[in-house]
């Protein structure tokens, strides 16, 4: 199985993670990451390191980060040179649901990052709008 790695800054992975818990129960395969206020890039990198060996990651890792450009992003990105992982930047709640929920059948990684992208651009949308559109509010 695919392990979920949310990489963020502050608090911001692991109430991600509680949230989703809190949702879809217990995930043995999720894990936070938090980048706190005095951590250079090394000290994060070292840090998701660590925590990736030691997880059984034979499937691979799903690394998911707050936005594309911070800390916990370019940290991450190393991490596609030492283990089989997939970096996707801007995450929200209902990519980590899709995430848990799709690494029970999808086997790889990278299938699993295209999953999760996709349904996260799909889960951002201006209600207003859509309710105008279907009920000409």
């Amino acid at each position: 199985m695919v392990k979920i790695v949310i990489a963020a800054h502050g608090e911001l992975a692991q109430e991600l993670l509680n949230s989703a818990e809190l949702i879809a129960g217990k995930q043995p395969n999720l894990y936070a990451l938090k980048r706190c206020a005095d951590d250079s890039i090394v000290q994060m990198q070292e840090r998701l390191a660590a925590l990736l060996k030691s997880i059984d990651g034979e499937d691979g890792f799903l690394i998911m980060t707050d936005m594309f450009g911070g800390t916990p992003c370019n940290a991450s990105a190393h991490m596609c040179r030492s283990f089989n992982a997939e970096v996707v930047s801007g995450v929200n709640l209902p990519m980590i649901l899709s995430a848990i929920f799709a690494s029970k059948t999808l086997d790889s990684a990278s299938e699993l990052a295209e999953k999760v992208t996709s349904d996260g651009q799909k889960s951002v949308m201006n209600i207003k709008k859509m309710l105008h559109r279907i009920f000409r509010v």
